[in-house]
């Protein structure tokens, strides 16, 4: 069982359909390597450091030989733009778009995996959220290569299908996963609700670095609270873009409003147009809160 890749300038009806069917495709060579590069460097202060002092400590679910950290947004520029990826964007109008005015950025987490690290327990991470499986997504996963990923260095493990298998399911050892093999610059979609885990790293010295960034409905609650991860002065020198995606904007006029707006800071104010949550679309919502 293997993923299916896609390019920039594959036909946006088929990715998506293979995403609905699959849960995951994998776009490749989305972006530079400088891109990557750069992203190395914003983040090295917290990546570079040794596992002992990973950001955000070890255990057997986070790895004892990875290190990890969050609030990506107000730590790296190209991660933002990373987040605003327009062939990203349109799947996640394909994806979530239906169920809501607007998407949000909803986790991000940069993830080392080192040498002799164990593959992680296959998981969804939808968990938090009480949707009854299967049923329409709420949550889509992003995993970016900063790093080659190969089946020797740690590429994630994802069960095709498994977006799709009910509550009471979860993997067996007779169930088959693939890798998320592929090259510095491209990125893994896939669905929150389908199983995967990190991949073991049986190399001596490679690590597998990868850029994480999911979304979610824009009226469900975020996982990571980002108004916390990234600091109000960062989000003010955030473009507007970044600005809503993070979520600060009212979604669907009423979601999120405060008396006093700031209008700086959140430069929405009101709707041109209204949609209902369940049956808008996310780039017209976005078009509605311009």
């Amino acid at each position: 069982m293997t993923l299916k890749h896609f390019t920039q300038n594959s036909d946006l009806k088929i990715v998506l359909a293979t995403l609905n069917a699959e849960g995951a495709v994998i776009i490749d060579n989305l972006t530079s390597p400088e891109n990557m590069d750069q992203i190395a460097t914003e983040l090295h202060p917290w990546l570079g450091k040794s596992v002992e002092q990973s950001p955000m400590k070890n255990d057997k679910f986070r790895g004892f030989q990875t290190l990890r950290t969050s609030g990506l947004i107000g730590k790296s520029k190209a991660c933002g733009k990373l987040a605003l990826d327009p062939t990203v964007a349109k799947l996640m109008d394909g994806i979530l778009g239906p169920q809501c005015a607007d998407y949000q950025l909803s986790w991000t987490q940069a993830i080392k995996i080192g040498p002799g690290e164990v593959a992680q327990l296959p998981h969804r991470d939808t968990y938090m959220y009480p949707f009854k499986r299967p049923g329409p997504e709420c949550f889509v996963n992003t995993i970016w290569a900063q790093s080659d990923f190969t089946k020797e260095n740690g590429a994630t493990r994802i069960y095709l299908g498994s977006h799709l298998w009910p509550d009471n399911r979860t993997p067996t050892e007779s169930d088959v996963y693939a890798y998320a093999e592929m090259t510095k610059g491209s990125v893994i979609v896939f669905m929150g609700s389908a199983y995967h885990g990190g991949g073991a790293n049986q190399t001596d010295d490679a690590y597998r670095i990868g850029v994480g960034l999911a979304y979610t409905l824009g009226w469900l609650r975020q996982e990571e609270n980002q108004y916390l991860a990234v600091p109000l002065e960062k989000a003010k020198t955030l473009s507007p873009e970044l600005q809503r995606l993070i979520g600060y904007r009212v979604h669907d006029r009423y979601i999120g409003w405060f008396e006093g707006m700031d209008e700086e800071l959140f430069r929405v104010v009101t709707r041109k147009k209204y949609q209902t949550g369940l049956q808008g679309n996310a780039s017209e919502g976005r078009e509605a809160y311009k």
